[in-house]
């Protein structure tokens, strides 16, 4: 929403039912109150507004009661009922206990396409599309079996009825195999562009690799022949231990994963392998 200009909160009613292209009467019937009040309300007449039509309010215009006390200049509400949200009370524990990450939730609630995603979602599971595909399965097979009662009735036409009836059973598809498609490609689509909005930290972490793994084999070649420089997988190994605290690692464990390492290089054919045998 876009930010008001400061005003009174019977001039910010006023604005706002003006803008909704209600008349006094008609904004006094949806929250519940005399149209003479409201109207003494909008002209600050009155001095004190009961919470009761002011949480009304709100909830018609869909603004904070901080906006319409004045408090803000910026009419979204940050506060919502779990009713209000449709949120079950498990969905809100789960937000609320950060079983799920609330980012992600709020890159996927505020893409524009993710609420297309959730019609079809809820076509799925409620199998508005299967019940039309299933329909048309079913239409398709009873043209079969009429097709195929030509044909032992007609044995000249049996050919063609044979045919006709490969070709309806090639138009068949699973009830919700279209839909998944189409679910599963939006999802995707919408995935990619959260993505390009995000953008990638990959490549400082591979340079950030790079130098580790660089400064570890200038080490461990230090004074050997820059060209045919030698190094045992139990050196590799070591010096990549050396860049973990293994202050709190059990040493049983530690040694068990030093050996595994070890045993993985080892299988790794080398540079310098020849191949005569």
């Amino acid at each position: 929403m876009a930010e008001y200009l400061p005003g009174t909160t019977g001039e910010r009613i006023s604005e706002l039912r003006e803008g909704a292209g209600l008349t006094i009467e008609e904004l006094a019937l949806k929250v519940g109150v005399n149209a003479t009040t409201l109207g003494r309300m909008e002209k600050g007449q009155t001095q004190k507004i009961g919470d009761d039509v002011l949480t009304a309010l709100a909830r018609e215009f869909n603004v904070s009661t901080d906006f319409l006390l004045g408090l803000t200049s910026i009419p979204d509400r940050k506060n919502y009922d779990i009713a209000e949200l449709g949120l079950s009370a498990q969905a809100a524990r789960n937000l609320y206990t950060r079983k799920v990450n609330a980012d992600v939730v709020n890159h996927l609630l505020e893409h524009p396409r993710f609420a297309v995603l959730t019609a079809m979602i809820a076509q799925y599971l409620d199998e508005t599309f299967a019940a039309g595909v299933a329909v048309q399965n079913q239409y398709l097979s009873s043209m079969s079996d009429i097709l195929l009662g030509i044909g032992r009735n007609e044995p000249k036409q049996s050919a063609a009825a044979k045919e006709a009836v490969r070709a309806f059973n090639l138009s068949k598809v699973p009830p919700h195999q279209v839909e998944l498609a189409k679910m599963q490609n939006t999802f995707m689509a919408i995935l990619r562009e959260l993505k390009q909005t995000t953008g990638s930290n990959l490549e400082p972490a591979k340079a950030a690799t790079k130098e580790i793994i660089d400064k570890m084999m200038s080490e461990l070649t230090k004074g050997q022949d820059a060209l045919s420089p030698s190094v045992t997988p139990e050196q590799i190994t070591d010096a990549i231990i050396h860049t973990v605290d293994g202050s709190e690692l059990d040493p049983e464990k530690l040694a068990e994963f030093r050996g595994g390492v070890i045993a993985l290089f080892e299988s790794l054919p080398m540079a310098n392998d020849t191949h005569d045998q």
